[in-house]
């Protein structure tokens, strides 16, 4: 599987959504036996979007949630020089 990217768009229910989301990742992560090869990726955009980064390996543990959250698949892995480590 590839990076995912899942963007949450600034409106009144941003950080609601984010929460929910960043738990459920949570929990797959642990449900998963908490593999050491998951990572994780937030920015916070200049337009008040949250991004997610997900690597192939966390991507694979949370395949309900890419599509819940309407993931975009990357052509290639991305640059994380914007990103901060999302812990999981």
């Amino acid at each position: 599987m590839s990076w995912h990217c899942i963007i949450i768009a600034d409106n009144e229910r941003r950080d609601a959504r984010a929460a929910a989301f960043v738990h459920a990742l949570r929990r797959a992560y642990r449900q998963a036996g908490a593999p050491a090869q998951a990572t994780a990726f937030i920015n916070h955009g200049a337009a008040s979007r949250l991004t997610f980064l997900l690597s192939p390996e966390t991507s694979t543990l949370a395949d309900t949630l890419l599509q819940r959250y309407d993931a975009l698949a990357c052509a290639r892995a991305p640059a994380l020089t914007r990103y901060a480590p999302l812990p999981l």
